[in-house]
């Protein structure tokens, strides 16, 4: 890999993905665009992982670390960068070969983004990511969107995916990297950071395929499924940090109130379905005391 610096540094955190890691990579390598540097950062892997890596010489930089989570591996790999921009690709998914080439040809355009995402997808679901948190009716038939003041609009459409997204590097330390105390909505967390350091842009384009396979260790998507209350406790936890924030605006602290109080309702329900009355009655006084709406009520 060239010493000069690259316009792009693609992170990749990977764990005990031995099998699959390779196809991320190579999915990096296959892009149009090549100014770039890879970063794979084992995040305390106890397979065949450094074995498999060997292969890739200089076409990669290695950092291997305990296992800290996924967040801490990021955070690593943007340390670790020298490129303007940061992308990062989970071990376990891909992009399409015109994945970089887009996304830098549309940042150029523009000197205030300090973010941009594209439309994904997950193999064996029908929707893409823009379909299931409702952006694409947004586009209202563009291919792309600019949000100069974007962070309304990124808390009240979730959920994102960083995996499809590019951040400015600069704008990221400054946002204040990946919190390593969220177990879930981690990539919700830091883009909503980043949309208050400069504009956001949005590509209507599907560029990268994402996987949900059958591993060894617990996935995400499993502990959402076995455990939605501690995801939406997770959600408030956010919510709470960014209200304290001190440079937002009122309309900023009012959409997070109203957020707050949908999920606090939310948890209610769900302790509702599982019997727990009296809980759930204390969710929803709460609920109305966060939004003083007739909703809450």
């Amino acid at each position: 890999m060239s010493d000069i610096a690259p316009m792009v540094s693609v992170v990749i955190p990977t764990y005990n993905r031995a099998p699959f890691v390779c196809e991320a990579i190579n999915s990096v390598l296959g892009q149009t665009f090549s100014d770039y540097e890879i970063i794979v950062v084992d995040d305390g892997s106890s397979d065949n992982t450094k074995e498999i890596l060997k292969q890739y010489q200089d076409k990669i930089k290695y950092i291997h670390q305990e296992n800290l989570g996924v967040s801490s591996a990021r955070n690593a790999g943007i340390k670790k960068s020298i490129g303007s921009w940061v992308a990062f690709l989970d071990s376990d998914d891909e992009w399409m070969s015109e994945y970089l080439a887009t996304q830098m040809a549309e940042v150029s355009r523009s000197h205030e983004i300090c973010m941009q995402t594209t439309d994904c997808y997950t193999i064996g679901r029908e929707r893409t990511y823009f379909e299931m948190n409702q952006v694409i009716i947004d586009f209202k038939g563009q291919d792309y969107l600019l949000f100069a003041d974007p962070f309304c609009f990124v808390v009240t459409h979730g959920p994102w995916q960083v995996g499809a997204t590019i951040f400015r590097r600069d704008a990221i330390i400054k946002a204040g990297l990946f919190d390593i105390c969220l177990d879930f909505n981690e990539d919700f967390d830091i883009m909503a950071r980043m949309a208050l350091h400069g504009s956001f842009g949005l590509i209507r384009d599907v560029l990268v395929v994402m996987y949900r396979r059958n591993e060894t260790i617990a996935c995400l998507t499993s502990r959402i499924k076995t455990n939605p209350i501690q995801l939406k406790e997770s959600n408030e936890k956010i919510y709470e940090k960014l209200r304290s924030i001190e440079t937002l605006k009122e309309v900023d602290r009012n959409v997070l109130s109203r957020l707050m109080s949908m999920n606090r309702r939310a948890i209610g329900n769900l302790l509702l379905m599982e019997g727990n009355i009296a809980e759930a009655r204390e969710c929803y006084r709460r609920a109305f005391f966060i939004d003083r709406s007739v909703r809450s009520f």
